[in-house]
């Protein structure tokens, strides 16, 4: 069984597909250019990832194994497959749907491990509940990546509604890690279709949970212990100690992921601070993914080395540690931009200024901490073709929408004085990062893998196009023609994620009153009433 692998000299990920066959007609009834490299070190936001289209044209085949695959499903005769859930989708499409969800979401969201779960839901055991309440997480998740001609429009909505139904339930009456995981999952679902106060209060509740039981922590199972004491009192660890590194594991990687999702969610809102405080995690970082399947004991860096084990062993990071860490500064920006300061005081610009740089040495620390190796995506796509690399393109964006968000604070303040004024400086460097994803962003385009992209990268792309507009609005300029490759993106990861159709809705509103009214006024876009300016004023 092909397995999702990420190794520090070969960052890519190989996800099992299988390839399909014409579908029965059976339906039991019952109620899925050039490389993106950084130089070092900011010059280098013209990244780019060169990938395989060989993934585009085996999708355009009907999602069902093929006939030697379901030999090989069906030979040991899975209890699942001989007692039907009716409330989930026929064995052969869930099957898939699963094998769907390790190709399209687990490279981007790595919390769960290919075989186990496999092992789980189709081997000679019944699922107990738990297993079936995260079985029914991935069929909400995943049904939007299915191409199976039985699935009709009605059939999805039934077995969507039914399936976050059970979760909804479980997870709110349940405290263990299955229902945490399923919470986890769906929330995926949820954000994925929109950033609202669903979506919110979901993470909210799988926030609690998670320091209420203690997950939080790092427990005595580690290879090197804490040597401080932690802030969550003993009485709160409603589940037994982890009986095993991997199982531990299993529980940091739920940890880092919803502090993960919900930086994207809060940063998204641009005004609310987050749900899950920095100062709660006291986890290390997640290992590499390899390493977590295959149950290899690894020691690896606290995110902050503050009053902690000297421990810097890189070879054990992968890109989900990375994307931890720089989601660690992009929380700082963000508090960084919600607090107030007087353009008029002296002190006061000068504090913001010493702490605009400070966060600009982090982005560069961390962009120079990155191993050789992790951005030579052009080789790696070249040496190994058939290698996937959606969680190093999301990671790179990640690092380009934080550089966007810090700079453009200085690039284009909302509010100016003598002694506040815009950065030319800042401009450029955002300018350069948008630059850096645009390329990306085209690369996707041309590889035809919008489909193994998650959210987050849709929001990176929304980020940029706001950008190029309030730079347009700001400058005297005209929107930036390379504007319709974010677009195309974003319209084609909107066949599967609603999030980026709505962007690619908005997006498209602002731009066509910009043209019509230059086209029936004759002015620019930096007129007062241009529809852009108007957006310009939203940015922050």
């Amino acid at each position: 069984m092909t397995r999702y692998s990420e190794t520090p000299h070969s960052a890519t990920a190989d996800i099992g597909f299988q390839t399909t066959s014409t579908p029965s007609s059976g339906w039991p009834h019952g109620n899925t250019s050039e490389g993106m490299q950084y130089s070092r070190p900011l010059d280098a936001m013209s990244a780019r990832s060169m990938v395989d289209v060989t993934g585009s044209e085996v999708l355009a085949q009907p999602d069902r194994p093929s006939s030697s695959a379901r030999n090989i499903v069906y030979a040991n005769t899975p209890a699942l497959s001989s007692q039907p859930d009716p409330s989930l989708p026929p064995y052969d499409l869930l099957h898939t749907l699963v094998d769907l969800y390790f190709k399209h979401v687990n490279t981007w969201s790595p919390i769960l491990d290919r075989k186990v779960l496999f092992d789980t839901f189709f081997g000679p055991s019944m699922p107990d509940e738990p297993d079936l309440v995260l079985l029914h997480a991935i069929v909400a998740t995943t049904l939007r990546f299915s191409r199976d001609p039985r699935l009709t429009s009605d059939s999805r909505n039934h077995y969507h509604t039914i399936s976050k139904q059970k979760v909804h339930l479980y997870g709110l009456e349940h405290s263990n890690v299955r229902a945490l995981q399923a919470l986890i999952v769906l929330s995926l679902d949820v954000l994925g279709t929109s950033n609202g106060p669903q979506g919110w209060n979901l993470l909210a509740i799988i926030a609690r949970s998670i320091v209420q039981l203690g997950l939080n922590v790092e427990k005595s199972v580690g290879l090197a212990l804490p040597n401080r004491p932690s802030m969550t009192t003993p009485q709160t660890f409603l589940l037994p100690e982890p009986n095993s590194w991997v199982e531990d594991e299993e529980r940091r990687r739920l940890c880092w992921m919803i502090f993960v999702l919900d930086r994207y969610a809060t940063v998204a809102t641009t005004t609310f601070d987050f749900t899950f405080n920095d100062e709660e995690m006291d986890r290390q970082l997640p290992c590499r993914y390899d390493l977590f399947s295959q149950n290899q004991p690894v020691e690896t860096r606290w995110l902050s080395q503050s009053d902690r084990p000297a421990i810097n062993r890189p070879e054990n990071l992968g890109s989900f540690s990375y994307h931890c860490e720089i989601l660690k500064i992009l929380s700082r920006i963000h508090r960084y931009l919600r607090r107030p300061i007087d353009i008029g005081s002296l002190a006061d610009v000068a504090q913001w200024q010493k702490s605009y740089r400070q966060l600009d040495d982090e982005l560069n620390a961390w962009l120079y901490r990155l191993p050789d190796d992790y951005g030579k995506i052009s080789q790696l796509c070249h040496s190994d073709p058939s290698s996937k690399i959606a969680n190093w393109i999301m990671l790179h964006a990640a690092f380009h929408t934080s550089v966007i968000r810090l700079h453009s604070s200085a690039a284009y303040p909302t509010v100016r004085s003598h002694i506040f004024k815009p950065s030319y400086t800042a401009m450029q460097k955002c300018l350069a990062a948008v630059e850096g994803l645009r390329g990306i962003a085209q690369d996707v385009v041309s590889a035809g893998m919008a489909d193994l992209l998650g959210p987050p990268f849709a929001f990176s792309l929304w980020v940029s196009v706001r950008l190029l507009f309030v730079h347009g609005s700001t400058t005297d300029r005209d929107i930036d023609p390379n504007i319709g490759i974010f677009m195309s993106t974003l319209e084609q990861m909107g066949q599967y994620w609603e999030i980026a159709r709505k962007y690619t809705q908005i997006l498209r509103s602002i731009l066509q009153q910009h043209q019509q009214a230059n086209h029936m006024d004759g002015i620019t876009s930096a007129a007062g009433s241009s529809p852009v300016r108007t957006f310009a004023n939203m940015r922050r």
